[in-house]
């Protein structure tokens, strides 16, 4: 008859702890070194002495970097279906920008080709994922919901 000894349990609980705090410890420090980015949009709407236009002229995406590294923008647009953007014929969705640490950048989307694209497909409200590509495509992104 063979009997194995496996120790005390004292021995395995210190154990499990030693390298579960190890494990915790190489995560927070390599978190660090991952590009990190903060991302909001909002309408931007023509103002009138007499009030405001109702339907908006461009949606304005705000990212700013939080991270410990820069980032390169390189598009900015969102999703219309389960793996596709949507791609602007003016080349409103390219973005060509360095984003140091701690900056923020701006970028316009023109709203009447995402009205037109929406209403010619019969869509009256539609929520999505906004976001900014970098150029390892790696994707920060926030939701919206568009309305037409």
């Amino acid at each position: 008859m063979i009997i194995y000894d496996l120790g005390n349990i004292a021995d395995w609980l210190s154990a499990i702890g030693t390298l579960s705090a190890v494990i915790v410890a190489l995560y927070l420090a390599n978190r660090e070194h991952k590009p990190r980015a903060k991302v909001t949009a909002k309408y931007s709407h023509i103002v009138y002495d007499t009030g405001i236009e109702r339907v908006p002229y461009a949606i304005c995406v705000d990212i700013a970097n939080i991270g410990s590294m820069p980032i390169y923008l390189k598009e900015c647009t969102f999703k219309v279906g389960k793996n596709q953007r949507m791609i602007f014929n003016r080349g409103d969705h390219n973005v060509d920008k360095l984003l140091s640490i701690g900056e923020m950048y701006s970028h316009e989307l023109s709203y009447e080709p995402i009205r037109e694209y929406f209403i010619q497909r019969n869509i009256k409200k539609f929520r999505t994922h906004i976001f900014f590509e970098d150029g390892v495509a790696k994707r920060y992104k926030t939701k919206i919901t568009l309305r037409f």
